[in-house]
């Protein structure tokens, strides 16, 4: 088989081939094949950008100097280890205590609200 014959053999289709398929297709298949192009096409135009990583996702760990292989995340700035997120919670029952107070600050956020002693109005839910 020589080379004109091979490209003969795989030959990409003329237009005149493509339109004459095209034609034999019902119209509300060819619209169909528009939206779905155009709101392909739409959704991809306007999608959220990804989120850049706050560090480095192939070194998230930073090895601690002089702790004999001790690691700490790569997002604190420091060396020293993590105590306490906020200040005044130290337990986890002052950690669910500063969320119902946050809560609380939030309510007029809220349509909906579960505690019957925060909000009186609440609907209780399952």
């Amino acid at each position: 088989m020589q080379a004109h014959e091979l490209f003969r053999y795989f030959r990409m289709p003329e237009l005149v081939d493509f339109r004459q398929y095209v034609r034999t297709l019902p119209t509300n298949t060819l619209m169909g094949f528009g939206a779905f192009a155009a709101l392909t096409t739409f959704w991809y135009a306007t999608r959220p950008k990804a989120l850049k990583p706050p560090c480095d996702l192939s070194m998230q760990s930073v090895e601690v100097a002089g702790s004999g292989g001790a690691r700490r995340s790569a997002l604190l700035d420091s060396d020293e280890p993590l105590v306490y997120f906020y200040e005044d919670v130290t337990t986890l029952y002052e950690g669910f205590q500063r969320g119902i107070q946050v809560s609380i600050l939030l309510r007029p956020l809220c349509v909906h609200c579960n505690f019957p002693r925060v909000c009186p109005k609440a609907h209780w839910t399952l």
